[in-house]
């Protein structure tokens, strides 16, 4: 993954006619798959700068100076684009955003976001301010699975968000891909607990094995034991 703020400057490079596009001046987000939809290319003529857009499914690499794909004409004029032109017009910049969770508690702003660089999904937010700075000081990261809503004002989080803050030293700290694999490896963890616990309830049905009672004496399925 990759902060937002390092795309910007970064090279576009065609590898099929091995010359230079132009340089990323910016990054245009879809707030409903929470990734990055787009890069805005700026582009050199002879007398005035164009501004063209690459979808982010087009690029072949990000390295770590240069983006490439396999030929310029993948980078096209807005015109071409009319989704991501939806997307620019919404304005959604992630940077800048409040984070407020479900029950309306202001965690604080989003600093910087990190960009998975395979398929431009954003992986997680770095902020700072707000009830973080009653609780830790500098800034915190948080995964983006416990993102709700990204609007053009306000990002919502889950409110279980809070239990799960990481907390940076100036800045990137260098266990946060660590951090960040650990958590997903969790999420993991226990969508596979629910779906055995699902199995066995299933199992337990078919064969006319009730499972074990609520706390009131009712059926209880793996769902309630889970949220309980």
């Amino acid at each position: 993954m990759r902060k937002s703020k390092q795309f910007h400057g970064m090279l576009v490079i065609s590898l099929q006619e091995g010359k230079q596009i132009g340089v990323v001046r910016g990054l245009v987000v879809d707030p409903e798959r929470k990734a990055v939809a787009a890069l805005v290319v700026e582009q050199k003529r002879l007398l005035f700068k164009e501004q063209r857009f690459l979808p982010f499914s087009r690029v072949h690499s990000v390295g770590e100076n240069a983006i490439t794909v396999d030929q310029s004409s993948k980078v096209e004029r807005s015109t071409a684009l009319p989704d991501v032109v939806r997307l620019v017009r919404e304005r959604v910049n992630v940077t800048g955003a409040r984070l407020v969770t479900e029950s309306g508690t202001l965690l604080g702003q989003v600093d910087e976001y990190y960009v998975d660089l395979e398929g431009g999904e954003i992986v997680g937010l770095e902020f700072s301010g707000g009830l973080l700075s009653g609780v830790v000081s500098g800034r915190a990261f948080l995964d983006s699975i416990f993102v709700r809503t990204m609007g053009r004002e306000v990002i919502v989080v889950k409110n279980e968000a809070l239990a799960h803050l990481i907390k940076i030293e100036g800045g990137l700290a260098t266990s946060l891909s660590q951090a960040w694999a650990a958590t997903r490896r969790k999420t993991r963890a226990l969508g596979e607990a629910l779906s055995h616990t699902w199995e066995r309830f299933r199992g337990a049905k078919s064969e006319g094995t009730a499972p074990p009672p609520g706390p009131n004496g009712e059926a209880q399925c793996p769902e309630d034991h889970l949220t309980r």
